[in-house]
């Protein structure tokens, strides 16, 4: 949960993200994917994937489609649906 955090930390204040061979196998990718779905932005799954690579390790796709979808259900819920302007 605390790296979690960091990197969400890191992701609000930084903008440029970056992640450790440790942070690939260590974060909770439904976690992640839930903070991103409830930010309302696209999946981030790819720049993930790509920051991984080189350290030999890939993110949990099953993982981080269901948080990034609930988390996305979430944000309709305490939100309401997008409106179009």
């Amino acid at each position: 949960m605390e790296k979690c955090l960091m990197l969400a930390c890191t992701l609000a204040l930084g903008g440029c993200l970056t992640l450790s061979a440790e942070d690939c196998r260590s974060i909770d990718w439904n976690q992640l994917g839930l903070r991103d779905g409830y930010s309302g932005g696209d999946s981030l799954l790819d720049l993930y994937t790509a920051e991984c690579a080189p350290h030999g390790s890939k993110p949990d796709a099953a993982a981080y489609a269901r948080g990034l979808e609930a988390g996305r259900w979430n944000r309709v819920l305490w939100w309401g649906p997008p409106t179009r302007d």
